[in-house]
This record gives C-alpha cells, structure tokens and sequence, in this order.
C-alpha cells in the first residue's frame, strides 16, 4: 500500500465517523433512534448508507482493479507544476525517489535559469529583434528539450512494474547456493537485467538534463559578460554552440 492509499483510506474512515458523531451528538444536530418515526427512519438510513460508504469505498480503494495504464503523449503535461505532480504521484517507486526529487529540482533550476536569461536579455534587446529572437528560439529548444526527456523519463517510470522487481530481487536473493555460488533461473537474471535497463535509462534521463542546465549557467555567465551582442556575436558564443551541438545530440534519444 502506498502513501496515497493510505491518506486515501484515512480521509474515507474519518469522514464517516465525524459525520455520524456530528449527526448523533446531542450536543450537535442530535439525531436519536427514540425521538419518533422521522429520525428513526433518518438515523437508520444514515446507519445503512455508512456501512454502504464504509464497505464500498474501502473495497474500492484496497482491491478493486486499477485503471488502465496512463502514459503521456503529446500535451497532457502543459506547465511545469504539471511535471511535478506527475513525478510526485510515482514516488511509492521507491527505487526512483532520488531521481524523482533530482527530477523536481532540475525543473525548479530551469524555471529560474529561463527567468534569469529573460531579464538578462531584456537587458539588451526588444522581443522584436533578430538577435533576441534567436536567441529565445535557442532557449525554447533547450526548454523542449529538457521537457521531453522528463515525459519519456515518466514513462518509463510509469511502465516499470515495481511489485514485480521487488519479486525479482526476492527469488535472486534467496536463490540456493552451490558451491558458493547462488543459482537461480536464468528467467530471474534475463527480469532483472529488463528492469536494470529501465533504471539505467532513467539515471541517463537526469544526467543528461543535467548537463543542459549546466550549460544554461555558461550561457548565463557569458552573457552578463558582453555589452554588446548582435546576431553574429551571438552564434560565437561558446554555450551557445554547446548547446546547440548539445540539443543535435540528445534529442534523438530513444524511449
């Protein structure tokens, strides 16, 4: 059971039970059985469709079959907040809980980095000009970039079947030794491997983001260097070109 079954059930249980101390308190709306055939009725009816709330909504959340997998595609995740929640909601993955948070700070530097650059450029340019056009579209490649790693990332997250890992390691672990050697199915080792895949991916996922982030710190520390900068000057900028060759690198990245 994960975090969020558990606030789940709780908030469940506890609202049936404060509704009910609220209804029969005396010194609150105090329903009673004894006083006539409208509040019986009421209290009876109240008592029948707890128990219905009780039984269903704990079913519900405790065995009922889940929905079908959900992966992103296209725009479903339109603002940074959005990228967080998601994240936030596959942290019962405990193998992933680092890169989640790594995941949620890179986002937060690069939120500020692009505030950063914007007023730094501002500095210089009005939206209308070649020179800060370019520039933006090189910031918003950076930025699409950046934002795309994190939804193939949250897929891959989203499709790795922990309960099945943790059964993995399990039977790996406690696999019989021979010779001082375990010996397990070479099923076991072919899931494994599998599932080593996926974390590696996603340990690939934050380091590469990473590195666009650093280079947005370069491009910021060269920028506030120049008093002048114009189109020509700009495509002679060294993050620049880093992070152009950066982008012409990684944006083919396999899922």
């Amino acid at each position: 059971m994960n975090k969020k079954q558990i606030i789940r059930l709780l908030c469940l249980n506890l609202g049936i039970i404060a509704w009910n101390v609220l209804l029969f308190s005396p010194g609150l709306i105090g329903l009673s059985m004894g006083a006539g055939a409208l509040f019986a009725a009421l209290g009876v009816t109240d008592i029948v469709m707890s128990l219905i709330g009780f039984a269903w909504g704990n079913y519900s959340l405790l065995f009922a079959p889940k929905g079908e997998m959900k992966l992103y595609k296209g725009s479903e995740l339109n603002q940074p907040k959005d990228f967080v929640l998601a994240l936030e909601n596959q942290k019962y993955k405990k193998i992933f809980v680092h890169d989640i948070d790594a995941a949620i700070e890179q986002i937060y530097r690069i939120e500020e980095k692009d505030r950063a650059l914007d007023t730094i450029l501002a500095q210089y340019f009005s939206p209308g000009e070649m020179t800060f056009t370019k520039f933006q579209s090189t910031v918003d490649s950076v930025q699409d970039l950046f934002y795309g790693n994190l939804k193939k990332m949250l897929n891959r997250i989203i499709i790795f079947d922990y309960n099945d890992y943790l059964k993995v390691l399990e039977k790996l672990n406690n696999a019989p030794i021979t010779d001082g050697v375990k010996v397990a199915p070479k099923s076991h080792a072919d899931q494994l491997k599998i599932y080593n895949e996926h974390i590696d991916y996603v340990h690939g996922i934050i380091e590469m983001n990473d590195s666009m982030l650093v280079k947005m710190d370069s491009l910021l520390l060269e920028i506030s260097k120049l008093d002048d900068i114009d189109v020509k000057g700009l495509e002679n900028i060294a993050a620049i070109r880093e992070i152009n060759e950066l982008i012409s690198q990684t944006k083919f990245y396999k899922n």
